[in-house]
């Protein structure tokens, strides 16, 4: 059984008033159940556990066939069903019986055993999925109560505090939610308004002159990161959403910051980390290569070594936990490598691909079980050496004179084994500074329980602009619903691309993506008429209340060409409140 199944029973059974079912002996790496009858009087329990004594084996026995993808995967359509309903739904609190799963997801979740027992008398049809369900459900049930109390900082491998953090993905995201928020709230300080003043123009002249180095670079993020070095991590813990940190003005910009100067700036902040303008972080190689997914995710450059670079690595991970501490979903974009490795979690080769898919074909290529020795000598005769390329595209010996060093048949094993040990770790430093940054501002112990996929929306929210979700928190001034201007606006807005919605989003609220689906909104969209013009005005936004100043268009076509002349060259020139 895997790791998963051990925890979960464990759990189960020890915090469970117990009828004994027949025990088998516990293989290794295996596991026992004890199984109690809930809701019967203690001499029917006994009647019943004998009586059904075979099926609670059965039972048991598909219990040891599950392991930790199917669980991911339960838990995950759990997490959704709870996040979709309207109604309050809590994972500890849904019957097991509406663990049901549609025809499409029984296709898309291929891993979840949907089957059915029958007892032996034909009284009873027992579901494998939801009484695995049942067992996650007593797992969390349970952790409610005791994970309050448990060291999820430990490293020792047989502590609980250990097993919890690799068994994260088991523990609903609404009982981890309630953990943190408590967390974020004890841990909050009244912080006053740290001043911020920004300078485009010295930006500006900076990237002409090729300024691109942190030792030299004037981008906004260099200008934040020297205007807050003595500012006390405890000032950068405030949990308000839409709470502000900073107190934002640009130079020679006119512009109240009420809002929209500070949302905008702090999405200027990290975009300018995402830009070959700057060289603390650099585009990753499938981005590079234009290969395989995450082409456009960015990792810390590996030349990004010196004390300085490693501060504003450290003041990238303050900018992560203001983030989420403020539900601003800042729009940090980084691949598995980057936040496994921030929250503490083993990588592996699936995360050295998500950076380098070519590096990884060519290891799997190098080690092709039916290469034979000659095979080998034809096609890479003396041509690799015990050499890899870093991140950047720097040549780095895996061993002594590695350059002069060929690899052969024999050691091509050995090869492949020094290149991934030095590529899921050349970043080690990096990322450890993100992550001393990240906890000064949050409480890593508990962000420690999540996902590294939850940690980034988090952190960084989705880049997909739902709109249905927009269109709940909408409310409309001088317009109807069903005006013709309203029609013509959301079939534009649909016509967009992902992009393109990011940046409308932006024009009209200073940040690029919306608050997570299910957590309160620190605002609605407005949408009000703009009174007295015509077909040739563009729209207006004030950025602080999110809000729109929309003509009343005569066409779709003139609304979509206004919209997209304002959204390209509007966003970051246009701060009105």
């Amino acid at each position: 059984g895997s790791a998963t199944s051990t925890a979960t029973a464990t759990a189960t059974a020890t915090a469970t008033a117990t009828s004994h079912a027949p025990k088998r002996r516990a293989k290794k790496g295996n596991y026992r159940f004890v199984v109690t009858a809930i809701g019967l009087p203690l001499k029917e329990k006994e009647r019943w556990l004998q009586r059904y004594r075979g099926e609670v084996q059965r039972v048991a026995d598909s219990m040891r066939e599950w392991g930790s993808e199917a669980d991911h995967e339960l838990v995950s359509w759990v997490n959704k069903k709870v996040e979709d309903d309207t109604t309050g739904l809590r994972s500890d609190r849904m019957p097991p019986q509406e663990v049901v799963l549609s025809a499409r997801e029984k296709m898309m979740l291929q891993r979840l055993d949907s089957g059915v027992l029958k007892s032996h008398d034909g009284s009873m049809r027992i579901n494998v999925l939801q009484i695995r369900f049942a067992l996650l459900q007593g797992l969390n049930q349970r952790l409610r109560h005791i994970l309050p109390y448990v060291d999820l900082s430990t490293g020792l491998e047989y502590r609980m505090g250990h097993k919890l953090r690799r068994l994260g993905y088991c523990i609903f995201y609404d009982l981890k939610m309630d953990l943190l928020d408590t967390a974020l709230r004890f841990t909050a300080q009244n912080s006053g308004n740290i001043p911020l003043n920004l300078d485009h123009q010295k930006k500006t002249l900076s990237s002409d002159c090729g300024n691109r180095d942190p030792g030299v670079s004037q981008c906004v993020f260099v200008q934040a990161f020297q205007q807050t070095q003595h500012v006390q991590a405890s000032q950068l813990r405030l949990s308000e959403p839409a709470g502000r940190i900073f107190s934002v003005s640009f130079v020679n910009e006119a512009g109240i910051d009420a809002g929209g100067v500070y949302r905008e700036a702090m999405t200027e902040i990290v975009t300018d980390l995402h830009s070959p303008e700057f060289s603390l972080m650099i585009l990753c190689p499938n981005g590079v290569h234009k290969i395989n997914n995450n082409m456009d995710k960015y990792i810390p450059n590996p030349r990004s070594s010196s004390p300085l670079a490693i501060q504003m690595l450290e003041f990238v991970g303050k900018l992560m936990g203001i983030s989420l501490r403020t539900k601003a979903t800042l729009p940090f974009n980084f691949p598995s490598y980057v936040w496994k490795g921030v929250l503490g979690q083993p990588l592996n080769a699936t995360d050295l691909e998500g950076t380098d898919a070519y590096l990884v074909q060519s290891l799997n290529a190098l080690t092709d079980a039916k290469m034979t020795a000659s095979d080998f000598d034809l096609v890479y005769g003396g041509e690799v050496t015990f050499t890899t390329t870093s991140s950047n595209g720097d040549t780095v010996d895996l061993v002594p004179g590695g350059e002069r060093v060929a690899v052969t048949y024999d050691r091509r094993n050995e090869y492949v084994g020094l290149v991934y040990a030095w590529r899921l770790h050349e970043l080690d430093r990096q990322v450890a500074a993100m992550r001393r940054g990240l906890g000064c501002v949050v409480p890593l112990r508990l962000l420690q329980l999540f996902t590294w996929q939850q940690a980034e929306e988090l952190v960084a929210g989705k880049p997909d602009v739902d709109l249905e979700d927009l269109k709940r928190h909408t409310e409309y001034r001088g317009f109807r619903p069903t005006d013709p201007a309203i029609v013509y606006f959301w079939r534009a807005m649909e016509g967009l691309n992902m992009d393109e919605r990011s940046q409308f989003i932006r024009f009209v609220w200073g940040r690029s993506r919306l608050p997570l689906k299910g957590r309160p909104w620190p605002q609605t969209f407005k949408i009000q008429r703009q009174g007295g013009v015509g077909d040739e005005t563009l729209p207006v936004t004030h950025t602080c209340f999110f809000s729109i100043e929309l003509p009343d268009y005569s066409t779709e076509e003139i609304l979509k060409t206004r919209l997209l002349t304002a959204i390209t060259y509007g966003v970051g020139g246009i701060l009105n409140g």
